[in-house]
């Protein structure tokens, strides 16, 4: 078992009709810095601010790279493993399964989260993606919703990494939908209104088959550090 010091999060904040939103963070952030975002792309939702297991930089993250900025994948192994141990606490106390939120550093660890046990999560959205299995498929994920929102001007990605994941996960039998906006790695107002039309739609299940999308030009957003 993952012990329960390696993530932080305020579990009396997550009792609500609608299924809670699980943030996690990129590298070098903290649990507070999706905060302002996820106000705005999750209405209604409450929230499950989740703090990296690793100090990094100015911050903290949920794995680390290795020095060529490839992914260190037996430690993000463990920050899955983490992050699943996370669900399961969530599940003991009586809550129902969570959407995951995941922003760079973060989505990679909820994807590979997600490969690990489909069903601890209701969902996700993973917000300038990347694979956690370079080099192999993705385990078998039954439907499972998932949102994937790339950019098209993003300086820390390739522009096939999130259509790679894409595939990996239609082949793995989850539902996808990937939407490439017009924007840098930081994220956007625009990433905020696509979050919250997919919540909305995913809530009143009125998904189905998602089909890739491209937006439109969009505004920096704010995230409040």
């Amino acid at each position: 078992m993952v012990p329960q010091s390696l993530l932080h999060w305020p579990p009396e904040e997550v009792r609500a009709a609608l299924p809670p939103v699980v943030l996690l963070h990129g590298s070098g952030q903290d649990e507070r810095s999706l905060l302002t975002f996820a106000a705005r792309a999750c209405p209604g939702h409450p929230l499950v601010p989740v703090r990296g297991r690793i100090p990094w930089e100015s911050g903290f993250a949920f794995f680390r790279r290795n020095p060529d900025r490839t992914l260190d994948l037996a430690d993000l192994a463990e920050g899955a493993a983490a992050l699943q141990e996370l669900l399961s606490r969530l599940r003991e106390v009586g809550h129902r399964p969570p959407i995951l939120l995941g922003y760079s550093n973060g989505a990679i660890v909820a994807a590979a989260a997600l490969a690990r046990d489909a069903t601890a999560a209701a969902g996700a959205v993973l917000l300038r993606p990347l694979t956690p299995a370079p080099n192999a498929p993705l385990p078998a994920m039954s439907a499972c919703p998932v949102l994937l929102v790339a950019a098209t001007h993003d300086e820390r990605r390739k522009p096939q990494d999130a259509r790679t994941l894409y595939e990996q996960l239609l082949t793995a039998g989850a539902a996808p939908m990937l939407v490439a906006l017009p924007a840098g790695h930081p994220l956007t107002v625009g990433d905020a209104a696509v979050v919250a039309a997919w919540l909305g739609a995913l809530v009143a299940r009125t998904g189905g088959t998602w089909s890739a999308v491209r937006a439109g030009q969009e505004q920096p957003f704010d995230s409040g550090g």
